[in-house]
């Protein structure tokens, strides 16, 4: 962790910001991205809509922002596949792109226009103001210190820590409104159980709070997935602090194609939230059905 300093407050490119990290890039901008950051830009205009201050605590942080010309992106075309392909249909077409997807591109814009692509941690900074708390939580190495070079004179609190340790330390914050943003690797089977603990956990101390969980959807995983949705689904309405709750998802391809495939195998994602905003479902259900028809356009 290190000192949080004051940052300049521009929705500018930052040029001596941009630090690559090679366990993530080859990712970043991909479909899932659109779906995770789609959801992340509607719940972060939700919080703003209220002068009163609110925390956000994103859990598996990241560098912050990504080179597009990366050689690892450009290998597998997750991103010209995802945000490259949608942002081309958002700069020809003059059809009205739906409330949540439009602010994501529209903060976006400037990123792509240089071929980088900004991740949560800067999405949330772009969208903060002076009294709000971010605490960006990561532990991996070459990561941290590339979110630490990109959030350079920013008031931010980043935390080098394991990820489920640090959501339970630091809940409830002073703030009491706020967002939890989890979106773990998953390489590890154990990462379904140690999320969901974690969740409840925080649920129960911080019961104030959005908390959004992103998953993938995996044909090698579909029992861990399923096992986990559903305890979190009960725990929503049954534990000591019920909540509403839902999940979206965004399926890019056959799940049987996958089969014959090398690599991930992913056939899309999901977002789980509990205590959402007002219309979040709603409108993350229209945000997916136009990315579903711009896909089968492009």
């Amino acid at each position: 962790e290190f000192t949080p300093i004051e940052r300049t407050r521009t929705a500018t490119v930052p040029s001596s910001r941009t630090v690559i990290m090679r366990a993530q890039r080859k990712r970043a901008g991909n479909l899932a991205d659109v779906l995770k950051h789609t959801c992340l830009c509607l719940i972060l205009d939700s919080l703003c809509k209220k002068e009163k201050p609110f925390t956000i605590i994103d859990s598996h942080s990241g560098a912050g922002i990504f080179s597009l010309d990366d050689e690892r992106l450009l290998k597998t075309n997750e991103a010209k596949d995802g945000i490259e392909k949608i942002y081309r249909f958002y700069k020809r077409t003059s059809q009205e792109f739906p409330h949540g997807l439009k602010e994501y591109i529209e903060r976006e814009s400037s990123y792509l226009e240089e071929k980088k692509y900004a991740g949560s941690p800067e999405l949330e900074r772009l969208y903060s103001r002076e009294k709000d708390s971010l605490h960006f939580v990561e532990k991996h190495p070459q990561a941290i210190e590339s979110l630490k070079s990109n959030m350079k004179n920013c008031k931010v609190v980043i935390h080098n820590e394991d990820s489920y340790h640090a959501l339970c330390a630091l809940t409830p914050p002073l703030i009491k409104r706020g967002l939890v943003l989890c979106d773990p690797s998953y390489e590890d089977a154990d990462d379904y159980k140690k999320v969901c603990e974690a969740l409840k956990t925080v649920r129960k101390k911080w019961n104030t709070a959005i908390i959004a969980l992103w998953y993938p959807l995996l044909l090698r995983r579909k029992n861990e997935t399923s096992q986990l949705l559903t305890e979190l689904e009960d725990f929503c309405k049954l534990g000591t602090t019920p909540c509403e709750s839902f999940k979206v998802e965004l399926l890019t391809k056959n799940p049987e194609e996958t089969k014959a495939e090398s690599g991930s195998h992913l056939y899309g994602s999901g977002m789980f939230i509990m205590n959402p905003p007002w219309k979040l479902k709603e409108d993350m259900e229209k945000n997916c059905a136009f990315i579903n028809k711009i896909l089968e356009i492009l």
